[in-house]
């Protein structure tokens, strides 16, 4: 079914040739080179912004994962329609766009185009704060015609087995099949396939496999040689390799939790089909980029290092996360190692060739205060254009005629900038003599000796990171009056191998203590008025809500628990992943019921409410599975049982996080209402 939709208006080019002189005289800004910390604080003038409506912050996002087609003509992107996100075609030509899905129990996740006319997909649902993959795999024509089912969704199949088949891209020559990922001959590890677009028949590439392989890795040749592995049950990880010709498999090295001598594939060289490149903490703490020779198993050129940050992942937990290489050359042809990508207390690019850095200052320098992404090696690009108050907006990149123009697509066209705050990085020491950074919003008003009621508001996880970005959240609660704290507590991704390992069973002890840290620091600098603080977090940042107003119950006037752990040995005895892969790492990581009966015991929120000292609004969802909804039972009862102030939410239909619009409505309305009733002197000096 077909869904016209007409687009904004397109804006003029900008003309970007005198911008490019400039570029070339500068060279790239200093703010490309690796640092350690954060930049002293800049900030921003008081002013006046009114109490925006709460859809302002938390109506869904308009458009979403913008991909070009082969022929540059046509746009698919994600966008919300009947309570779920489907896929939209825009022509860049007429101006206009047509929905070409009508899903109503799964979102669209990921978009390929396989040709100029031809789209594959994959769905799973978008909870408030996980996205389960369903398996599902479909191919439709761009005007919504002759839409397949590629492969069946889990909740089709009947499979009792989550089976997964993921679109790795296109291959060079043909458009009758794409390069797939699967987990069919194991629930425990992927291989590679070329997928029939016409009947789904799936072929094998990688004839035969190591075993437990997370990622996979091609060579130039697009022969898969290489893969990262996890046998998360016996808490294995390899880096697994097979020279040319060979079949035989290599362990080229390999770690537990304790993340010594860690060397994690990130890419082949497609200069040097001999060498590859590596993150390794050899030597260092932080996971480091470097050339690597396979065939000898040593480690080469240190090519970029950030002693702060990693910039590769442990995959303590899974794939995913580190820096991003930037090769020049095509898709079908890569060629030489242009730049670096990773995120330190901001995005940071790094260029190692000088026409790539040109290209992006010559964007950077019309599209200034954003973050600008984009492919440089095209002569005709999408940039998104993005920051901490500006959620996103697209444009077209003519390399060759320097110009860019608008195309009137906004990720949030509800959202002014002017009326968010900036998200400030910062750090403290923790009182066990550990850095700690973070960021801080202030809120619009904040003027300089003035302290404002402040928000703790730590991420889930915990092993996860909060990030310099746009955040609905943060800026929501900016807007009532509250400077905003979210720290990146020990056990936070992306800080290296002591940073991660300082977590271990310290769930509801030192990580809380980072965070009380600091609110400390905020008092101490001047930023929180101490009789004026509150406490909210979701997952495992409900978890810390709770221990916060435990440890410090004289500091905070309210707390709110979204979807949070409340009792250790619940969580435990519920989560599907501790009772199957994920059972004897959780043991290392959180402890162990039984091993560690006391640590259970002390850091169990439901078993330590008699020291709350102040309200607290929790909710949850019936059909959570991250964090099953007895953690919602335990720690009603037992607010029930020491006759604790609390207000309630719970929607049968939710879970991790609410989706469902009127529901992600109500919370943030009772949210809203529930601080301001909380909080001493609202929007009082």
């Amino acid at each position: 079914m077909i869904h016209r939709r007409d687009l904004l208006k397109w804006t003029p080019s900008l003309a970007l040739g005198p911008v490019l002189a400039q570029a070339q005289a500068q060279g790239p800004s200093a703010s490309q080179a690796p640092g350690v910390g954060a930049a002293p604080l800049n900030l921003p003038a008081p002013r006046s912004v009114p109490e925006l409506p709460i859809d302002n912050f938390f109506a869904k996002p308009s458009y979403g994962s913008l991909v070009m087609s082969p022929s540059q003509r046509y746009l698919a992107a994600v966008a919300p329609a009947n309570n779920r996100f489907q896929l939209v075609v825009i022509d860049t030509e007429q101006r206009s766009g047509n929905r070409v899905t009508n899903l109503q129990r799964s979102d669209v996740s990921s978009v390929l185009w396989a040709n100029d006319n031809q789209l594959i997909f994959t769905t799973g649902d978008q909870q408030g704060f996980d996205f389960r993959s369903d398996g599902g795999l479909f191919i439709v024509d761009r005007d919504g015609k002759n839409g397949r089912t590629l492969v069946e969704p889990l909740f089709n199949s009947g499979s009792y087995v989550p089976r997964i088949t993921r679109p790795l891209g296109r291959i060079p020559g043909t458009t009758d099949e794409i390069l797939v990922e699967a987990n069919d001959r194991s629930a425990d590890s992927v291989d590679i396939y070329r997928l029939n677009l016409t009947t789904g028949r799936k072929t094998l590439v990688n004839m035969n496999s190591p075993g437990n392989v997370l990622q996979w890795f091609r060579d130039k040749d697009r022969n898969p040689r290489a893969a990262l592995c996890a046998d998360i049950r016996r808490k294995r990880y390899w880096f697994a390799y097979q020279s040319p010709g060979s079949k035989e498999w290599k362990t080229l090295s390999q770690w537990d939790e304790n993340l010594q001598d860690v060397i994690v594939p990130i890419a082949f060289d497609p200069a040097n089909p001999a060498q590859m490149y590596v993150g390794s903490n050899v030597g260092r703490d932080t996971l480091a980029l470097y050339r690597f020779d396979p065939e000898a198993g040593k480690l080469g050129e240190l090519v970029l290092a950030d002693p702060r940050y990693d910039l590769a992942s442990f995959a303590l937990i899974g794939a995913g996360g580190g820096a991003g290489l930037i090769f020049g050359g095509s898709e079908d042809e890569p060629g030489k190692l242009l730049g670096v990508s990773y995120m330190a207390e901001k995005p940071r690019m790094v260029w190692f060739d000088e026409e790539a850095a040109k290209t992006q200052a010559m964007v950077d320098n019309a599209l200034r205060d954003t973050i600008n992404t984009f492919n440089v090696n095209a002569k005709r690009t999408l940039v998104l254009a993005r920051s901490d108050t500006k959620p996103g907006e697209y444009y077209f990149f003519d390399k060759e005629k320097r110009q860019l123009t608008a195309t009137g697509i906004s990720v949030r066209p509800e959202v002014d900038p002017k009326t968010r705050c900036p998200m400030l990085p910062v750090s403290w020491t923790a009182r066990d003599g550990l850095r700690i950074d973070g960021y801080l919003t202030l809120p619009p008003n904040f003027t300089k000796g003035q302290p404002v009621p402040l928000i703790l508001h730590p991420h889930g996880g915990p092993w996860a990171r909060d990030m310099w970005r746009y955040n609905p959240e943060v800026q929501f609660m900016a807007n009532r009056g509250f400077a905003v704290l979210q720290p990146n507590f020990r056990g936070s991704v992306g800080y290296g191998a002591k940073h991660l390992k300082l977590s271990y069973k310290q769930w509801g002890a030192t990580m809380i203590d980072d965070m009380l840290d600091g609110v400390q620091w905020a008092i101490d600098q001047g930023f929180a008025d101490p009789q004026r603080l509150g406490v909210y977090g979701a997952s495992y940042g409900g978890y810390a809500t709770l221990m916060a107003m435990i440890k410090r119950p004289d500091w905070f006037k309210w707390g709110i628990n979204y979807v949070g752990v409340t009792d250790m040995t619940v969580h435990q005895d519920t989560q599907p992943a501790q009772k199957g892969d994920f059972y004897e790492l959780a043991k290392a990581l959180n402890g162990d019921q039984k091993a560690d009966a006391d640590v259970f015991e002390t850091q169990s929120p439901a078993r330590q409410v008699a020291k709350i000292a102040a309200p607290v609004f929790h909710a949850y969802g019936g059909e959570d599975r991250n964090v099953d909804y007895s953690n919602g039972r335990t720690i009603r009862s037992a607010f029930e049982k020491a006759g604790k102030p609390y207000e309630w939410m719970y929607v049968l239909e939710e879970a991790h996080g609410y989706r469902v619009q009127k529901n992600v409505l109500e919370f943030y309305s009772r949210f809203d209402a529930f601080i301001k009733k909380h909080t001493p002197g609202l929007g009082k000096a």
